[in-house]
Protein backbone atom coordinates (compact mmCIF):
# COMPACT_ATOMS: atom_id res chain seq x y z
CA UNK A 1 0.00 0.00 0.00
CA UNK A 2 1.38 3.71 -0.64
CA UNK A 3 0.33 4.98 2.76
CA UNK A 4 3.20 2.75 4.19
CA UNK A 5 5.77 3.52 1.77
CA UNK A 6 4.89 6.87 1.99
CA UNK A 7 5.47 7.61 5.49
CA UNK A 8 8.48 5.55 5.22
CA UNK A 9 9.87 8.12 2.89
CA UNK A 10 8.67 10.71 4.71
CA UNK A 11 11.07 9.84 7.91
CA UNK A 12 13.84 8.37 5.52
CA UNK A 13 13.36 11.52 4.22
CA UNK A 14 13.05 13.90 7.39
CA UNK A 15 16.87 15.71 7.07
CA UNK A 16 17.54 18.22 9.05
CA UNK A 17 17.44 22.01 8.39
CA UNK A 18 20.80 23.73 8.29
CA UNK A 19 20.27 27.38 10.25
CA UNK A 20 23.15 30.13 10.71
CA UNK A 21 22.82 33.61 12.92
CA UNK A 22 25.04 36.72 13.55
CA UNK A 23 25.59 38.62 16.47
CA UNK A 24 24.13 42.68 16.22
CA UNK A 25 26.78 43.46 18.76
CA UNK A 26 28.60 46.48 16.92
CA UNK A 27 31.79 45.60 18.71
CA UNK A 28 34.03 43.15 16.21
CA UNK A 29 35.52 41.14 19.39
CA UNK A 30 31.85 40.23 20.36
CA UNK A 31 30.51 39.54 16.88
CA UNK A 32 33.46 37.25 16.11
CA UNK A 33 32.92 35.40 19.03
CA UNK A 34 28.66 35.44 18.44
CA UNK A 35 29.04 34.17 14.41
CA UNK A 36 31.60 31.51 15.90
CA UNK A 37 29.28 30.34 18.10
CA UNK A 38 26.34 30.31 15.37
CA UNK A 39 28.16 28.43 13.52
CA UNK A 40 29.16 25.32 15.53
CA UNK A 41 25.61 25.50 16.78
CA UNK A 42 24.33 25.23 13.13
CA UNK A 43 27.36 22.49 13.22
CA UNK A 44 25.71 20.76 16.03
CA UNK A 45 22.21 20.81 14.33
CA UNK A 46 22.94 19.78 11.38
CA UNK A 47 24.98 16.60 12.79
CA UNK A 48 22.59 15.90 15.36
CA UNK A 49 18.93 15.78 13.74
CA UNK A 50 20.71 13.50 11.20
CA UNK A 51 21.65 11.41 13.53
CA UNK A 52 18.71 10.95 15.19
CA UNK A 53 16.81 10.63 11.25
CA UNK A 54 18.86 7.17 11.10
CA UNK A 55 17.43 6.21 13.88
CA UNK A 56 14.44 6.64 12.45
CA UNK A 57 15.53 4.98 9.13
CA UNK A 58 16.23 2.13 11.35
CA UNK A 59 13.37 1.79 12.93
CA UNK A 60 11.07 2.31 10.23
CA UNK A 61 12.81 -0.27 8.07
CA UNK A 62 12.07 -2.96 10.90
CA UNK A 63 8.71 -1.82 11.51
CA UNK A 64 7.99 -2.35 7.90
CA UNK A 65 10.17 -5.71 7.27
CA UNK A 66 9.33 -7.28 10.34
CA UNK A 67 5.96 -7.10 9.60
CA UNK A 68 5.37 -7.06 13.56
CA UNK A 69 3.92 -10.22 13.23
CA UNK A 70 6.92 -12.89 13.37
CA UNK A 71 9.90 -12.82 15.04
CA UNK A 72 12.29 -11.64 12.02
CA UNK A 73 15.82 -12.91 11.53
CA UNK A 74 18.46 -10.25 10.36
CA UNK A 75 16.16 -7.35 8.63
CA UNK A 76 18.90 -5.12 8.83
CA UNK A 77 21.72 -7.10 8.22
CA UNK A 78 23.82 -7.38 11.35
CA UNK A 79 20.78 -6.16 14.04
CA UNK A 80 19.29 -8.77 15.96
CA UNK A 81 15.42 -7.96 16.08
CA UNK A 82 13.11 -9.17 18.68
CA UNK A 83 9.01 -8.66 18.73
CA UNK A 84 7.44 -9.07 21.48
CA UNK A 85 4.44 -10.27 21.41
CA UNK A 86 4.86 -11.56 18.01
CA UNK A 87 1.06 -12.84 18.26
CA UNK A 88 -0.65 -10.46 15.02
CA UNK A 89 -3.75 -10.09 17.15
CA UNK A 90 -2.16 -8.50 20.33
CA UNK A 91 -1.27 -5.04 20.90
CA UNK A 92 1.06 -3.03 22.21
CA UNK A 93 4.14 -4.57 21.01
CA UNK A 94 7.63 -3.95 21.74
CA UNK A 95 10.77 -4.24 19.13
CA UNK A 96 14.17 -4.59 20.35
CA UNK A 97 17.00 -3.74 17.56
CA UNK A 98 20.24 -5.07 18.99
CA UNK A 99 23.18 -4.24 17.47
CA UNK A 100 25.42 -5.50 19.97
CA UNK A 101 28.20 -4.55 22.50
CA UNK A 102 31.75 -4.62 19.49
CA UNK A 103 29.90 -2.93 16.68
CA UNK A 104 27.84 -3.44 13.62
CA UNK A 105 28.43 -1.99 10.46
CA UNK A 106 24.85 -1.39 8.34
CA UNK A 107 24.31 -1.31 5.10
CA UNK A 108 24.70 2.56 4.51
CA UNK A 109 28.25 2.11 6.17
CA UNK A 110 27.10 3.24 9.09
CA UNK A 111 28.89 1.42 12.84
CA UNK A 112 25.81 1.12 15.25
CA UNK A 113 26.59 -0.35 19.02
CA UNK A 114 23.48 -1.02 21.52
CA UNK A 115 20.19 -0.82 21.01
CA UNK A 116 17.48 0.77 19.83
CA UNK A 117 13.87 -0.05 21.51
CA UNK A 118 10.96 0.99 20.60
CA UNK A 119 6.59 0.57 21.27
CA UNK A 120 3.77 0.55 19.21
CA UNK A 121 0.40 0.48 19.93
CA UNK A 122 -1.31 -0.52 16.58
CA UNK A 123 -0.45 -0.78 13.05
CA UNK A 124 1.49 2.37 12.14
CA UNK A 125 -0.80 3.26 9.19
CA UNK A 126 -3.85 3.09 11.19
CA UNK A 127 -5.07 6.78 12.98
CA UNK A 128 -3.91 7.29 16.30
CA UNK A 129 -0.72 4.63 16.13
CA UNK A 130 2.00 5.84 18.41
CA UNK A 131 5.74 4.95 18.34
CA UNK A 132 7.53 5.55 20.59
CA UNK A 133 11.93 5.12 20.80
CA UNK A 134 14.12 4.88 23.07
CA UNK A 135 17.74 4.20 23.28
CA UNK A 136 20.05 1.64 25.44
CA UNK A 137 23.46 2.79 25.52
CA UNK A 138 23.26 3.29 21.78
CA UNK A 139 25.66 5.04 19.98
CA UNK A 140 25.99 5.76 15.96
CA UNK A 141 29.55 6.29 14.52
CA UNK A 142 31.00 7.09 18.07
CA UNK A 143 27.90 9.37 18.55
CA UNK A 144 25.68 8.29 21.56
CA UNK A 145 22.16 9.46 21.68
CA UNK A 146 19.76 9.41 24.55
CA UNK A 147 15.97 10.72 25.04
CA UNK A 148 12.20 9.79 23.61
CA UNK A 149 11.46 10.04 19.65
CA UNK A 150 7.55 9.89 18.84
CA UNK A 151 6.15 9.39 15.87
CA UNK A 152 2.41 9.83 15.96
CA UNK A 153 -0.20 9.13 13.13
CA UNK A 154 -2.61 11.88 13.72
CA UNK A 155 -5.29 10.63 10.58
CA UNK A 156 -6.42 12.91 7.88
CA UNK A 157 -8.97 12.04 4.84
CA UNK A 158 -6.76 13.62 2.58
CA UNK A 159 -2.94 12.10 3.25
CA UNK A 160 -0.93 11.58 5.92
CA UNK A 161 -0.85 13.96 9.03
CA UNK A 162 2.23 12.89 10.90
CA UNK A 163 3.70 13.74 14.55
CA UNK A 164 7.44 13.84 14.94
CA UNK A 165 8.50 14.73 18.54
CA UNK A 166 11.81 14.80 20.20
CA UNK A 167 11.84 15.11 23.80
CA UNK A 168 14.83 14.49 26.55
CA UNK A 169 17.30 14.21 23.53
CA UNK A 170 21.22 14.49 24.15
CA UNK A 171 23.88 13.66 21.90
CA UNK A 172 27.14 13.19 23.18
CA UNK A 173 30.17 13.52 21.27
CA UNK A 174 33.08 10.86 20.69
CA UNK A 175 35.33 13.85 22.98
CA UNK A 176 33.27 14.04 25.29
CA UNK A 177 30.71 17.37 24.35
CA UNK A 178 27.20 17.36 24.03
CA UNK A 179 24.47 19.14 23.07
CA UNK A 180 20.50 18.49 24.22
CA UNK A 181 17.80 19.37 22.05
CA UNK A 182 13.91 19.21 21.47
CA UNK A 183 12.20 19.00 18.55
CA UNK A 184 8.47 19.00 17.53
CA UNK A 185 7.17 18.72 13.81
CA UNK A 186 3.98 18.63 11.70
CA UNK A 187 4.42 16.92 8.58
CA UNK A 188 0.89 17.15 6.25
CA UNK A 189 0.75 15.59 3.13
CA UNK A 190 -0.48 18.57 -0.03
CA UNK A 191 -0.18 16.30 -3.32
CA UNK A 192 0.21 12.77 -4.24
CA UNK A 193 -2.57 10.93 -2.28
CA UNK A 194 -4.36 10.29 -5.09
CA UNK A 195 -1.17 8.14 -6.88
CA UNK A 196 0.30 5.03 -5.84
CA UNK A 197 3.97 6.29 -6.38
CA UNK A 198 5.10 8.60 -3.95
CA UNK A 199 7.48 10.22 -5.91
CA UNK A 200 4.92 12.82 -6.26
CA UNK A 201 4.42 13.12 -2.82
CA UNK A 202 4.90 16.67 -1.14
CA UNK A 203 4.37 17.56 2.65
CA UNK A 204 3.46 20.88 4.61
CA UNK A 205 5.49 21.06 7.94
CA UNK A 206 5.07 23.33 10.62
CA UNK A 207 7.08 22.98 14.13
CA UNK A 208 10.18 23.99 16.63
CA UNK A 209 12.96 22.88 17.71
CA UNK A 210 15.99 24.23 20.36
CA UNK A 211 19.09 23.02 20.59
CA UNK A 212 21.19 24.36 23.47
CA UNK A 213 24.82 23.16 25.03
CA UNK A 214 26.56 25.37 28.01
CA UNK A 215 23.73 28.06 28.67
CA UNK A 216 23.43 28.51 25.37
CA UNK A 217 20.44 27.81 23.13
CA UNK A 218 19.47 28.28 19.19
CA UNK A 219 15.93 27.81 18.98
CA UNK A 220 14.09 27.77 15.48
CA UNK A 221 10.25 28.20 14.86
CA UNK A 222 8.18 28.15 10.73
CA UNK A 223 6.96 31.04 10.21
CA UNK A 224 4.09 29.43 8.19
CA UNK A 225 4.53 26.03 6.37
CA UNK A 226 7.70 24.74 5.16
CA UNK A 227 7.52 22.84 1.81
CA UNK A 228 8.80 19.70 1.46
CA UNK A 229 8.76 17.07 -1.55
CA UNK A 230 10.02 13.20 -1.24
CA UNK A 231 12.35 14.16 -4.75
CA UNK A 232 14.45 16.86 -2.74
CA UNK A 233 16.47 15.90 0.48
CA UNK A 234 16.02 19.96 1.49
CA UNK A 235 13.09 22.65 2.41
CA UNK A 236 11.78 23.75 -0.75
CA UNK A 237 10.24 27.11 0.29
CA UNK A 238 9.17 28.73 3.37
CA UNK A 239 10.44 30.74 6.33
CA UNK A 240 11.74 29.89 9.68
CA UNK A 241 12.21 31.84 12.39
CA UNK A 242 15.79 31.69 14.35
CA UNK A 243 16.47 33.14 17.90
CA UNK A 244 19.90 32.70 19.49
CA UNK A 245 20.29 34.39 22.55
CA UNK A 246 18.28 38.46 21.52
CA UNK A 247 19.54 37.50 18.15
CA UNK A 248 16.71 37.14 15.70
CA UNK A 249 16.81 36.10 11.92
CA UNK A 250 15.07 34.72 9.31
CA UNK A 251 16.32 32.22 6.81
CA UNK A 252 14.37 31.93 3.51
CA UNK A 253 14.13 28.81 1.82
CA UNK A 254 12.95 29.98 -1.78
CA UNK A 255 9.90 29.70 -3.93
CA UNK A 256 9.89 25.88 -4.61
CA UNK A 257 13.28 25.35 -6.42
CA UNK A 258 15.25 22.13 -5.07
CA UNK A 259 18.53 23.26 -3.98
CA UNK A 260 21.23 23.35 -1.36
CA UNK A 261 20.91 27.09 -0.71
CA UNK A 262 18.78 29.23 1.72
CA UNK A 263 18.96 32.96 2.25
CA UNK A 264 19.54 34.42 6.19
CA UNK A 265 18.32 37.90 6.61
CA UNK A 266 19.44 39.28 10.31
CA UNK A 267 19.83 43.19 10.79
CA UNK A 268 18.98 44.32 7.84
CA UNK A 269 21.77 41.94 6.17
CA UNK A 270 21.60 39.35 3.94
CA UNK A 271 23.93 35.69 4.49
CA UNK A 272 23.87 32.81 1.59
CA UNK A 273 23.70 29.48 4.06
CA UNK A 274 24.46 26.50 2.34
CA UNK A 275 22.00 22.99 3.23
CA UNK A 276 22.73 19.65 3.43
Amino acid sequence: MKRIYSLGSLLILFLSLAIYSCSKDDKKSTATTDEDQTVVFTAAKVNTDALYDDASMEVLQVNTDAGLSSQPSNVQACASITVSPIDAAVWPKTVTIDYGTTGCIGINGYSRKGKIIYTINKKLITTGAVLNVTFDNYTVNGYKLEGTYTITNNGSANGLNVGIKLTGGKVTYPNGSFYTKETNTTWIQSAGQSTLSILDDEYDVTGTGTISSSGHTLTAASKGNLHRTVVCPNTVSGLLDLTYHDIAGTLDFGTGTCDKVAVLTVAGKQYTVNLP
